[in-house]
């Protein structure tokens, strides 16, 4: 998501929460995902005026807990994955209308409905299907090694899901690292990414200064410099650490 905004000279100066004391959230109970989603409103309003949810377990469930009303205290505006998803369906109606569509996520964004009432809202032809891939987001997050398509995350469940698909949706913000590797498994497969379409969603104007980005890491799970490494080969920037 961060790389489409800075396509758009949007978020410049960026914070970015690398969140892996709570990975895999997807897992966890309702409770346990509203107490995370409580845990990031307050600490992005330390820091910044606005909060991109750039997760879509959180962001389903921060729709579910507060819908169109918000919850901003001192933040002035939130973007969810929630929010990017229903503005990619918008701009992608004539693609979505009629076609089989399998939503790929964790095991709560797979479990609820908010996805495919979405779809279902803007194109009532399309036959929304729904896939919990956690090993695969898992396995992505913490970087480890990606086998292409022998890679034993794509299960064979998984397989004839993305076979039976004519648009995949890759629902887990990570996901998309790894989008020409699933495109050269599945050739016949059209993938989208909902972070793609956040630049519109964003406030404000375009940046003028040369990107910014500072990484806080959590957990035990992967170390800091790791993330700082990805961060600044896949961007292509220097980062500072906290």
């Amino acid at each position: 998501m961060l790389k489409s905004l800075w396509r758009a000279r949007i978020a410049t100066d960026a914070v970015f929460l690398a969140d892996y004391a709570i990975n895999p959230l997807g897992v966890k109970s309702d409770t346990e995902i509203a107490e995370v989603v409580e845990r990031w409103l307050t600490q992005a309003a330390e820091v910044s005026d606005t909060l991109v949810i750039a997760c879509n377990t959180l962001s389903v469930r921060y729709h579910q807990l507060y819908g169109s009303e918000r919850r901003l205290g001192r933040l002035a505006h939130v973007v969810s994955m929630a929010d990017c998803f229903a503005e990619m369906v918008e701009q992608e109606a004539d693609r979505i209308a009629g076609k089989n569509l399998l939503v790929i996520g964790t095991e709560f964004t797979a479990s609820q409905s908010l996805y495919s009432e979405i779809v279902a809202q803007a194109c009532p032809g399309a036959n929304v299907s729904t896939f919990a891939a956690t090993e695969l987001e898992q396995k992505i997050a913490r970087f480890g090694t990606w086998e292409g398509a022998t890679d034993p995350t794509l299960t064979g469940e998984l397989r004839r899901a993305i076979d039976r698909a004519e648009i995949a949706i890759l629902a887990c913000t990570c996901f998309p690292m790894v989008r020409e590797d699933l495109e050269a498994v599945f050739p016949d497969v059209l993938f989208l990414d909902p972070g793609a379409y956040s630049a519109g969603l964003m406030p404000g104007h375009a940046g003028t200064r040369d990107n910014m980005l500072s990484v806080t890491v959590t957990g035990e799970e992967v170390s800091s410099a790791r993330v700082v490494e990805f961060a600044e080969s896949y961007l292509g920037v220097s980062t500072c650490c906290t």
